[in-house]
This record gives C-alpha cells, sequence and structure tokens, in this order.
C-alpha cells in the first residue's frame, strides 16, 4: 500500500492545485444592466450577468450581494461599488464585471444605470458612473490582482440628445498597479449584444475561465481569439494591463507530474527494496503510459497500482494521449468517487470534460452535456446540454443521441416531443447504444412516440440492450420475466438473474429489486 498512497499523493498534489486556488480570497461584483426605462433596452445583459455570477462562484468567488446585481438604478449602482469596495480590502482577488450601456464622454467611460436620463453633458456626473470610481475602490485595498471586465460598449443609447463629448465604444484606460482591464472590443468600437440569449464575449469568458491551465494572459488571449473567430473578425475583444506580480489561474494550473527517473544506482536501490516500493523505472515516458491495454510496454501498475490509476498519472504529465481520457479521469474518479482517497467533486470533474472537449474529445463533450443537464458542478441549462450532446453526436459518441432524445422526450429546453425523441432513440440503437434500445423499447412497452403499445417488440429491444450491456435494458428484460410479459413465461429465477447482472454494473434499480426479492 506504500506504493499506491505514494502514486495516489502524487496525483492529489496536481490535484489539490485547485483547492489552494480555492483558498484565495476572491471577492466579485457582477452587474447585468437590461431593463433601461429610458433608452433601449438590451435583451443579453441580464443573462451574461447571471452567467458569469454561476461561473465565479464555482471558481471560488464570494459575489457581492450574494449573485448577479441585475438591472441597478444609480442609487442601487452606487451602494453596490460602494459595498464592492468595502469588501475587497484584504482580499486577494477582486473582480468587476459589467455588462450593459456604457458610453465614452470626453475620453471618460461611464457605466449606464437603468433610470439614465441625461439631456444635457452636465447630467452625466450625476446620472451615470466613472468607472474610475470602481478603480478607485480597488486601490490601497491589499489586493494582489484586481480585474475590471467591460462588456458594456454595445451602442451608444443617447444618440441625438446633443451630449456632444460621447464617443463611440469606450475609451481605452490606463490600468493601476496590479489591473487587468478588459473590454468586449476595441477602443471606440461596439461590441454585439448577441444572439442565443449571450453575448459572444461574455459566452467566451465565461467558457475560458473554467479552463484550468490557462494563466490570466492567455485566459484573455483565448476569449479574444474565440469571440474573432465567432463574429467574424467585426468584433476583437481588448485587454489594458499593468504588470502583474505572480501568476493567477481562475480554474488552478495543470502542473505536470514529472516523475524522477532514477538513475541506474538508484534503480538498484528500489529493485532491492520490496514490491511495495514505487518502482520509478516503470514511468519513463509518455509512449509507454499511453499504450494500449494489450501492448506489452504498458505499465500493469505501479507496485499494485490499478493500470487506471497509471492513466490518470499520464494525463496529469500532459501526455497528449492520455489526456483524451480525461472523461474516464473524471467519471472515475470525481463525479462516481471510486476512488477512496478521492472525494466526488462535480466542479472539477467538469473542468477535466472541458478540458477534454477542448482537445477534441467527443466523450468529454458528451459528459460536459451531463453536467449541464443534471446541474452537477454548474447550474442546470438545458439549452447548453443539448449543444454538448449534440457537438458529441457528431463526433461519433452514440449515447448522445439518446441523450438528446431524453432531452425531447422529457420537455427539457424544448416542447415535448415524443415521436421526435423516438427518432433520436431509433438513430442511438441503429449504432449501437444500449441506452437507446431501452428508452426504444420503453416507447413499445408504453405505447409512446406514435407507437403501438407492443411487448414484444419491448423485449425484443430489451435484450439487445442487456446484450449491449445496458443496465436499464437487463432491469426492464428481469420485469418482463417476472411478469411474464412479452411472450416470455413467469420465471422469477430468470428475473433475478437480470437484476443480478444490472446490479453488478452499479444499477441502483436492480439493487432496490433484488432487496424486495429477499436476494
Amino acid at each position: 500500500m506504500q506504493a499506491r498512497n505514494l502514486v495516489l499523493a502524487a496525483i492529489f498534489a496536481c490535484f489539490s492545485l485547485l483547492g489552494t486556488a480555492r483558498a484565495e480570497k476572491r471577492i466579485a461584483l457582477v452587474v447585468g444592466n437590461s431593463a433601461y426605462e429610458n433608452v433601449a433596452r438590451l435583451d443579453n445583459p441580464k443573462n451574461d450577468a447571471a452567467l458569469m455570477a454561476r461561473t465565479l462562484k464555482d471558481l471560488g468567488f464570494t459575489l457581492i450581494g450574494g449573485d448577479a446585481n441585475l438591472n441597478l438604478d444609480k442609487a442601487a449602482l452606487d451602494a453596490a461599488v460602494q459595498k464592492f469596495g468595502q469588501q475587497v480590502q484584504g482580499a486577494d482577488v477582486a473582480l468587476f464585471y459589467y455588462a450593459g450601456h456604457g458610453v465614452q464622454i470626453r475620453g471618460s467611460n461611464y457605466l449606464v444605470p437603468i433610470n439614465a436620463n441625461p439631456v444635457r453633458e452636465a447630467d452625466v456626473d450625476f446620472q451615470m458612473v466613472d468607472i474610475n470610481l470602481v478603480l478607485r475602490q480597488m486601490e490601497g485595498s491589499g489586493t494582489r490582482l484586481n480585474l475590471v471586465i467591460l462588456d458594456a460598449c454595445r451602442n451608444n443609447p443617447f444618440g441625438g440628445r446633443g451630449l456632444r463629448g460621447v464617443g463611440g465604444g469606450l475609451a481605452q484606460m490606463d490600468a493601476p498597479d496590479g489591473t487587468l482591464i478588459s473590454y468586449a472590443t476595441q477602443p471606440g468600437n461596439v461590441a454585439e449584444d448577441g444572439a442565443g440569449g449571450n453575448s459572444p464575449y461574455t459566452k467566451a469568458l465565461a467558457a475560458t475561465i473554467r479552463r484550468p491551465g490557462l494563466d490570466i494572459f492567455q485566459t484573455f488571449n483565448e476569449v479574444g481569439l474565440s469571440v474573432k473567430r465567432t463574429t467574424g473578425g467585426s468584433q476583437q475583444p481588448w485587454v489594458s494591463s499593468s504588470p502583474i506580480d505572480g501568476n493567477f489561474y481562475f480554474a488552478g494550473p495543470l502542473t505536470p507530474i514529472k516523475p524522477d527517473i532514477a538513475d541506474g544506482s538508484t534503480k538498484e536501490k528500489h529493485s532491492a527494496q520490496s514490491t511495495d516500493s514505487l518502482r520509478l523505472d516503470l514511468i519513463t515516458d509518455c509512449d509507454r503510459l499511453a499504450a494500449s491495454p494489450t501492448d506489452p510496454q504498458r505499465p500493469k501498475g505501479i507496485a499494485g497500482v490499478p493500470a487506471t490509476e497509471i492513466d490518470i498519472v499520464a494525463a496529469l504529465a500532459g501526455c497528449r494521449d492520455a489526456m483524451r481520457q480525461f472523461p474516464e479521469v473524471a467519471r472515475f474518479t470525481f463525479q462516481a468517487g471510486r476512488i477512496a482517497s478521492i472525494q466526488k467533486d462535480f466542479v472539477r470533474a467538469r473542468q477535466l470534460y472541458e478540458q477534454a472537449a477542448s482537445m477534441g474529445s467527443a466523450a468529454g463533450m458528451n459528459n460536459l452535456g451531463a453536467m449541464y443537464n443534471a446541474g452537477n458542478g454548474v447550474g442546470i441549462d438545458y439549452a447548453e446540454a443539448r449543444k454538448w450532446f449534440q457537438k458529441a453526436a457528431d463526433g461519433g459518441v452514440t449515447l448522445a443521441l439518446t441523450n438528446i432524445g431524453v432531452l425531447i422526450r422529457d420537455g427539457k429546453g424544448v416542447n415535448k416531443d415524443p415521436v421526435e425523441a423516438r427518432k433520436w432513440f431509433e438513430r442511438a440503437a441503429a449504432g449501437g447504444d444500449g441506452a437507446g434500445m431501452t428508452d426504444l423499447g420503453l416507447m413499445y412497452e408504453n405505447g409512446l412516440g406514435g407507437l403501438s403499445k407492443n411487448d414484444a417488440q419491448a423485449v425484443s429491444w430489451y435484450r439487445k440492450a442487456a446484450d449491449a450491456n445496458d443496465g436499464r435494458g437487463m432491469v426492464d428484460l428481469g420485469a418482463m420475466y417476472r411478469n411474464g410479459r412479452g411472450g416470455l413465461p413467469k420465471d422469477e429465477a430468470q428475473a433475478v438473474s437480470w437484476y443480478r447482472k444490472a446490479a453488478q454494473l452499479g444499477n441502483g434499480f436492480a439493487k432496490d429489486a433484488l432487496t424486495r426479492l429477499g436476494r
């Protein structure tokens, strides 16, 4: 067990970096203004702020007001900024995020409260909030890093009012010491409000800051590239920064594990020790770590450590092929908690799925969709779940077809449509997905999706699903034996046999059925 503990200690050292990052005192004020009273309303700032609030809370930020601050008038915005200034005293990181109307007047940038209604330039100082006021709240607070994020230059809402000093977009500001200012687009330009509920900038930002391994400059560079691609080059985010002391990672670094490869004399010493000693010579390079399970060069384990955990070491060591196994690493460890020393951590699992998805892993995309569907490690978002399921399906994951069918069948994010759901299940079943076969069998059993009730067809699909190693199919086939339906004889022994097979796969319904039968 000594060797197992040593290897897992190395693994956990990497994982604990996220916990170290979260130990920082991180304070954020998130504001989204959409419901303007005297100028054009905006569709997305309230959604953008809500998305950022969820994301920042997942990343260990304490939010002023506990959540996004939406549709603030001048008095409420002043009060929120003042409270922010009080709370950031002694914090490690202070972050201010604003989505809504913003204007440049005579070279200064202003945030627009929902009740602003200036008719002359002199009204601006009393009806809007100078962004420099936010920066002053951060100065002298003792923070290591200050972040100001402005998705606030969608258009000039006061055109035609005679405010002669109003310029297009926002003006570039000099960032004070230890500060980074990020604009949704370059100074003087106008950003898109966006379709589909979020602006291109905030959507890219929320996705990027969840990715471990990106420092602050890499993060905003990735955001800029993403927005540029999404908008066809019409919008290019901009960053103004002063020198920043040290590194900052929103989601923690992915520090490679670099096992010390012992020299010959040390290897000799290790080989003379018991089999519980850590055999460092087994971890030599990525090729051996990432070898297929049947490859004789693949490590069989380090002194009893299972090969699955070797995959984890390989992935964290930065071996690219092994990193594609992040979906399995996350499912095996953080989502399922199947290593006793690792507690379930849905946020960490989701981050690994995102890392895998960014590398083109269709399995990671499917698992990420499942997280959004269930609200594990992220807020429930059926539209986002559907998006990731579709990407996974396009990548060849047949289970993703079933998952899309379930969303449609249950009316999650769309109107319920059993007929359309059945078509997705049929596609999944044709591709060999056991879960799709089971759901198709359920439709025959219950007469759904435009099908007539047909127990024999249900049994046929349950059997195919069981043969495909789907636990639900085994349970439903067992139930058919137990009740003598679909042309099957009543046969409790057969039912119990299928329940046991499903229980071995971890199916909770099978375990309950066995308990009820006293088995």
